[in-house]
């Protein structure tokens, strides 16, 4: 995990610092693989190797990884096998996000890697908006979080080539990684079922492959923080940063995402794992508080602390059909919650990792600049309706204007025709 930290926050600083689009995209492939590379230590080297195995092509050595490193009994061989394919599938990711970038470069429209319920995504330069468009042929505005994250919801997003480089870059970036994360996730399974752990981490990639469909309200409820949070850090510039567990962390360490906040002064910040639940009965608030404290006093995590947040969301699964019952418009089964609710969500899981001031500041940042910019969208879609009624009307009496005109040439042409019968023969014409 310090690898993968160090090494994506030197490329994102890298990345700042080039002159270029085309050298900007090139590093932005490279913090992808940065991710394609890391796993557990028990099989890192394992994945090194088959890396580049399948960069270059090579079946008979990767046949030869395989078989070493069954014999050494970090992988048994048909796990490794499986191992290898899905890798395989990680490096595709990493070939076709290179193309996408370039597609970008050239204005081209892209897609995610989500296969989910399509969605076209337009730009509408009057609002400066991007704006999805609906099942019913509707359009609604959508934030460049609520683009980066809706993947989780099963929304699968095509961008115009009209809307921003940089946005297209960070969504096509965004869903990279969030498949990347996942098939690593696959492979995390694939090597514990030689514990025995194979029907726990299968119950969790079941959920994970049902995307938003049949997943079970623990599921639904991380996602909707977790998505929540994403999407606030990016389109508010919140002061911290959040990292999503992977099935490990998340069984064995008790973690499901991470929140990083910065120390501007020591310039040395803290990791916060959280753990989160929607059960608020005494048996579960204290088996879960035993196993986080056994995972401290063991040390597992790297994390500075782990804190036990519990939500109790109520009506989770009613809200969550609503929101799909409602064409899944753009930023997820949050949009069916008021911001009374958002703000207990909100406070919830910040409690006790910044200060009370800070998390106030944070939330008052929030909520004004939604509103702010609901009303400008409000605004400009209220002109263009008044507009486009308005050229309606013009079309139609320019149509009634057209039809009277046809008429009276009609009949101005039938009177030039019995002319032409009469005297055609004076012009050389008869008809």
């Amino acid at each position: 995990m310090a690898l993968f930290q160090s090494a994506y926050r030197s490329s994102i600083l890298r990345t700042r610092t080039r002159k270029t689009d085309h050298m900007a995209g090139f590093l932005l492939v490279a913090s992808i693989f940065v991710i394609l590379i890391y796993m557990k230590e028990n099989f890192e080297e394992a994945l090194r190797s088959l890396s580049e195995d399948i960069k270059q092509e090579d079946e008979k050595k990767a046949n030869k990884d395989l078989q070493k490193y069954s014999s050494k009994n970090i992988l048994m061989k048909e796990t490794a096998g499986v191992v290898y394919e899905i890798q395989k599938e990680k490096q595709h990711v990493i070939d076709e996000l290179h193309q996408k970038i370039q597609d970008v470069e050239n204005d081209k429209e892209v897609s995610g890697f989500t296969e989910g319920e399509p969605r076209f995504v337009e730009w509408n330069k009057r609002a400066h908006r991007a704006m999805v468009v609906l099942p019913s042929g509707k359009r609604t505005p959508a934030t460049v979080g609520e683009l980066v994250t809706d993947g989780e919801w099963n929304l699968s997003y095509t961008l115009s080539g009209e809307i921003p480089r940089d946005i297209r870059k960070r969504f096509i970036t965004a869903e990279a990684r969030r498949k990347i994360h996942n098939l690593a996730d696959e492979q995390i399974i694939e090597t514990e079922k030689e514990r025995g752990l194979n029907p726990v981490f299968n119950h969790l990639k079941e959920n994970e492959k049902s995307g938003a469909k049949e997943m079970k309200d623990g599921f639904i409820a991380e996602k909707l923080v977790a998505t929540y949070f994403e999407k606030n850090i990016l389109d508010h510039d919140l002061p911290m940063k959040f990292e999503r567990a992977d099935v490990l962390e998340d069984l064995q360490e008790r973690i499901d995402f991470k929140i990083y906040r910065p120390d501007r002064i020591r310039g040395v910040g803290t990791t916060t794992g959280v753990q989160l639940t929607i059960d608020t009965t005494y048996q579960t608030q204290n088996r879960k508080k035993g196993d986080i404290e056994k995972v401290k006093l063991e040390n597992k995590s790297d994390v500075d602390d782990i804190v036990l947040v519990t939500l109790p969301l109520d009506h989770l699964r009613q809200k969550f059909s609503t929101w799909k019952n409602n064409e899944m418009r753009p930023g997820g089964p949050m949009k069916t919650w008021g911001d009374k609710e958002k703000k207990e969500i909100f406070r919830g899981v910040l409690y006790g990792i910044f200060p009370e001031k800070e998390i106030s500041g944070m939330w008052e940042s929030v909520i004004s600049d939604a509103s702010e910019t609901d009303l400008k969208i409000n605004e400009v879609i209220e002109q263009i309706s008044k507009i486009s009624t308005e050229k309606k009307s013009q079309k139609q009496t320019n149509k009634t204007e057209i039809t009277t005109k046809k008429t009276s040439d009609e009949g101005g042409q039938e009177n030039l025709d019995k002319f032409a019968n009469k005297y055609g023969r004076w012009f050389g014409k008869k008809k």
